[in-house]
């Protein structure tokens, strides 16, 4: 399928505790936690490692792959539906996990409207606990792989922004712009949350987002 979608939302807005929420045991905050999934390309999951920590300042940690679950297959299609594996994520989150982020090369997809399964870019539960960002439609219209691994930051940050309370946002350039079935949209936002969203994400979670007005991505593809 040639529709392509990015941070398709899945549920009503939730509350959200802090970014940082550190219990009296423990002296560490809480962490996003990337798992790797099945087949997974880790040229690109380590600058979206960066990427996390670069727009939102938060503890990143990487745990050991699983396989998919087969629970998730959708056999028609040959391709996993997101919101099984979202709930997949949701059972297996350490509790020292704020945000778990699926993260795999296999193609997913999830319904939309009367499309009965859309294959998408990643899913987002809107201040659930996971998301899911699958690789497999990043490198279309490109054999450029830097041009590949910036998407690759643009949408697990978008989808982390779901899960951190927010919805889809109008604001041209705006990281959490819906993609609406482009990978153009991915490859025009800026990757920055545009000053609406990010005043949201402050006051929603009691923190102060590192001052950006651009991506670095020399740099941040550098810290790789």
């Amino acid at each position: 399928m040639n529709l392509l979608v990015a941070g398709l939302v899945l549920a009503a807005l939730l509350p959200v505790g802090p970014l940082s929420d550190a219990s009296p045991k423990s002296a560490s905050p809480s962490s996003v936690c990337f798992l790797p999934m099945g087949k997974y390309n880790r040229e690109l999951l380590l600058p979206a490692v960066s990427g996390v920590k670069a727009v939102y300042a938060m503890p990143v940690r990487v745990l050991e792959k699983q396989s998919l679950p087969k629970a998730a297959w959708y056999e028609p299609r040959g391709r996993y539906r997101a919101e099984k594996l979202l709930a997949f994520l949701d059972g297996e989150a350490p509790k020292d996990c704020k945000a778990m982020i699926g993260f795999t090369s296999a193609d997913i997809s999830t319904t939309r409207g009367k499309i009965g399964d859309w294959g998408i870019f990643g899913l987002g539960q809107v201040g659930g606990r996971s998301c899911i960002v699958s690789t497999y439609r990043l490198g279309r219209k490109t054999s450029d792989r830097r041009r590949v691994k910036i998407r690759t930051v643009k949408v697990v940050n978008h989808e982390l922004g779901h899960v951190l309370g927010l919805l889809h946002c109008p604001t041209p350039r705006c990281m959490m712009n819906d993609a609406e079935g482009s990978i153009n949209t991915v490859d025009r936002e800026t990757g920055l949350l545009c000053d609406s969203c990010r005043k949201e994400i402050e006051e929603r979670h009691e923190v102060t987002l590192p001052p950006m007005t651009e991506v670095d991505w020399d740099a941040l593809l550098k810290e790789e």
